[in-house]
């Protein structure tokens, strides 16, 4: 297909590798469809889940949240599809060619591919996405963008991108919900294209029937939808096409309680973010059913802010991350189904390093670094003050809509550890966005908490650790070293060449200049009922694919 395929080849072992590592790593169990499908899919049918999290953002253009990608993937299609062996495959695109330099791809559409408004997805179509990308009236940009030197029709249905120097995460931008197309008469009229809603046409199976805020989404299908990736509908081995149910309902339960409470009463079908003290009582119900799936590229780590007292001290910083035994907290938190997260990497990355020297817990090293930099007397409280009576504490403000996974919790176990164990006051303050942005404006906030999935490592490294939004909330790029090691991980022609670099990234940041402290890894899991079949979820993408698959009894 394409030069592209060589690199991949290289890779797939190691994917695989990755993959067969996850049985191993917090019990995941990655379904697909083939494995808990029975019978003749149904069609017709509504299918509700019980979400966690409400959408920030129903544009996928716009959206930040990982955890709405599976209901994103409902509205809009991508150009390249990817499969579970990590290769690129046509989507929306009917083939696509890579140039011998690797700086120039040619994509070709499928020609019977409309949105929802019924415009056709042509050439122009896609010339108009990438041009609304670029313009100022975008202010979601994305990595990629700096990537891309230009791109031109060359045909009704072919397009032809020019990248400034190599770049993999292109591939994965294509493939990814960012550049998802959305109908050029949507893009020039919608007055909701910032947010997304019911004007906003894209080219999914479902289509917006109603949304409530704080309520639910209401999704009802497409009967014209039918450009489904060949490699899902090959793996779901059903003749019927996609998507199954007609309608699908997402119920906004932010309480994990409430979700479980309404799946074991039959209220819903399905809920996703499975309370980790629910997981043992939802897989001995000899009526539901629970999957897992961990997140594709960083894991949720803690990112030092280095600017300014008092992780601007490196001996405060290799204190916090040897100072209390992390690897038990996440055991703890997560009742010993969640995944310590040995380095930065997730384990289902290409680029996961399986020599990674890992951080260690180490109560004497920490306290003897504190007394080092002059924290050496104690406030009636057992904290840490130093000379001049200031108490050792650390704030960390967090953005509310994407604390998930009982963060803050985890938290609560961190800041309680590491007061006993070093004396140092960590607190942590889950806030709206808008207050929290404020914090980095002030330079109030001592760190930044975040998880990023994606296909490819170089899209996720580079927006984390180069953090170029504003205000600030990640400083490594004030060091050449970490610019330069991303550099080289993005524009390395072999898989080898890329490892190379982000082996010796992740020890930098991690062991050398402790920037980073990794926490564990994000997964995606879900439980439902056993009436419930075609759950489908990317090994490489580390998240469940969409419910355009699922179908009931």
């Amino acid at each position: 297909m394409s030069n592209y395929k060589k690199w991949r080849a290289v890779a797939v072992a190691a994917i695989l590798s990755a993959g067969l590592a996850l049985s191993g790593c917090g019990g995941n169990t990655a379904n697909s469809a083939s494995s808990t499908a029975s019978g003749v899919p149904v069609k017709g049918q509504t299918i509700t889940w019980g979400i966690e999290k409400e959408l920030q953002s129903v544009n996928p253009q716009t959206s930040s949240q990982d955890a709405s990608t599976g209901i994103l993937r409902n509205l809009g299609d991508s150009y390249l599809y990817v499969t579970d062996d990590g290769d690129y495959e046509p989507w929306l695109a009917s083939s696509y060619k890579l140039s011998d330099d690797q700086k120039t791809l040619d994509l070709t559409l499928r020609k019977d591919v409309t949105f929802s408004d019924g415009e056709k997805l042509d050439a122009d179509a896609v010339i108009a996405n990438f041009d609304y990308y670029n313009s100022k009236a975008n202010t979601h940009q994305s990595t990629w963008q700096a990537y891309l030197e230009s791109w031109q029709k060359t045909g009704d249905y072919s397009v032809q991108f020019k990248l400034k120097e190599v770049y993999p995460g292109f591939l994965a931008a294509l493939a990814g919900l960012g550049t998802i197309p959305i109908s050029p008469a949507s893009l020039k009229n919608s007055k909701e294209l910032a947010a997304g809603g019911k004007s906003v046409a894209l080219t999914g199976p479902y289509v917006i029937k109603s949304y409530k805020q704080g309520s639910q989404l209401t999704l009802e299908a497409r009967s014209d939808y039918a450009w489904a990736p060949q490699a899902l509908t090959k793996q779901l081995k059903s003749k019927q096409s996609l998507p199954y149910a007609k309608e699908l309902v997402f119920r906004f339960l932010p309480e994990a309680s409430t979700r479980t409470g309404a799946l074991t009463s039959g209220q819903v079908d399905a809920i996703d973010g499975v309370p980790a003290q629910n997981i043992a009582q939802i897989k001995s119900n000899s009526n539901l059913q629970y999957g897992q799936v961990l997140n594709d590229c960083t894991a949720y780590s803690l990112y030092f802010n280095t600017t300014k007292a008092p992780f601007n001290d490196i001996n405060v910083r290799k204190a916090f991350q040897l100072g209390a035994d992390y690897r038990a907290i996440v055991k703890s938190v997560y009742y010993g189904t969640g995944t310590y997260a040995e380095q930065s990497f997730s384990p289902s990355s290409v680029f996961y390093d399986k020599s990674f020297k890992s951080l260690t817990f180490n109560k004497k090293k920490a306290n003897e670094l504190l007394d080092k930099s002059g924290w050496t007397k104690r406030d009636s409280e057992g904290y840490r003050v130093n000379s001049k009576g200031e108490r050792l504490s650390i704030s960390l403000y967090s953005d509310a809509p994407y604390v998930r996974d009982s963060r803050d919790v985890l938290a609560q176990a961190i800041s309680a550890e590491l007061k006993k164990n070093v004396g140092i006051e960590f607190t942590f303050k889950a806030r709206d966005v808008g207050t929290v942005s404020e914090t980095w404006k002030n330079n109030t906030n001592d760190a930044f908490d975040n998880s990023m999935g994606g296909f490819d490592i170089s899209t996720a490294v580079e927006s984390v650790y180069l953090w170029k939004a504003e205000p600030n909330r990640v400083f490594m790029k004030n060091d050449q070293k970490v610019v330069d090691l991303i550099h080289q991980g993005q524009i390395g022609k072999t898989k080898q060449e890329r490892q190379s670099a982000y082996d010796e990234l992740q020890d930098y940041v991690i062991n050398d200049k402790a920037y980073v402290l990794p926490l564990y890894v994000p997964r995606d899991n879900w439980a439902a009922s056993k009436s419930v079949h075609g759950f489908v979820s990317n090994k490489v993408t580390g998240h469940l694919f969409s419910s355009s698959t699922l179908w009931k009894d």
